[in-house]
């Protein structure tokens, strides 16, 4: 998740900040423009952990994992294909925080993963990456600033994309932040925060997703690239349980799906759209 905002100097805020999510999603079934049906369930877990190293400089580190079983289901079109089945992503990032000045507040996040079909090498499956961010503080209520992220991707495709980097407090109870996603899933979104009360938040949130994975040595393309890509807008509960423990329960509809199935070679063998896709699922959220 991209976090904007200054870093300010907290009680304890040289002490390590320690941080463990788990979670997991469903996808409903949904039909295949070009035949047959697909299904998603997912689930995903991150430990990460920061310090601060200078009153204004704060550094982190996180390791995640997550997989993605998919489902293809017909007896003709891209479902029959069976293209893929469970992936895997293993991702390192690292962070840095740096309250320029006042006014001014840096973010940036190396990345590191490895996404692969199970079978598949996860080496093969390596890309790397960086999303960065400047916001400027315009007052009390108000970051906001230009951010990018860029990430290199299977045979010799780069992907870039703007972020908009904002923390804009609309009132005492509502907000308008940068948002993040699910597990190894990127691209820019925003959320619309609510929180009426100290143990619960309601959001609003929509965000662009791509994901990119390596293929197993079985099937139609094999060593080649799978794809997915779509438009997740969603509704999500939050009840914290103390300063440490918070769980949320999220619930939306995925847009503008796309499925691409490529060879070795990075050369297209086939691409389709599926209809909306309703989804659900739940975090665990524990900070010590």
């Amino acid at each position: 998740m991209l976090a904007v905002g200054p870093a300010r100097a907290q009680p304890g805020a040289d002490a390590w900040r320690l941080r463990l999510e788990s979670g997991a999603l469903h996808r409903w079934q949904t039909d295949i423009d070009a035949g047959g049906e697909v299904e998603v369930d997912a689930w995903s877990v991150r430990f990460g952990a920061d310090r601060a190293v200078a009153p204004d400089l704060r550094l982190g580190l996180s390791l995640g994992y997550d997989e993605r079983q998919y489902r293809f289901h017909g007896a003709s079109g891209f479902g029959a294909l069976e293209p893929w089945s469970d992936v895997r992503d293993l991702r390192l990032s690292g962070s840095l925080n740096w309250k320029a000045s006042e006014r001014w507040n840096l973010f940036a996040v190396p990345t590191l993963g490895w996404f692969a079909e199970e079978g598949a090498d996860l080496d093969a499956g390596q890309s790397g990456g960086l999303l960065a961010a400047a916001s400027y503080r315009v007052n009390e209520r108000l970051s906001i600033g230009p951010g990018f992220g860029v990430f290199s991707a299977l045979e010799d495709e780069t992907d870039w994309f703007p972020v908009l980097a904002i923390d804009w407090q609309l009132s005492e109870t509502l907000a308008l932040r940068t948002g993040g996603g699910f597990a190894a899933t990127r691209g820019p979104g925003l959320v619309l925060d609510w929180r009426p009360t100290e143990r619960w938040a309601l959001k609003l949130g929509a965000r662009y997703e791509k994901a990119r994975f390596r293929l197993d040595d079985r099937g139609i393309a094999v060593g080649g690239i799978g794809q997915e890509t779509s438009v997740p807008v969603y509704l999500g509960a939050t009840r914290r349980f103390g300063a440490q423990l918070s769980l949320s329960v999220i619930a939306g509809v995925e847009f503008a799906g796309e499925l691409r199935l490529e060879d070795a070679d990075g050369d297209l063998i086939d691409k389709t759209h599926y209809d909306s896709a309703p989804f659900g699922g739940a975090t665990l959220d524990l900070r010590f």
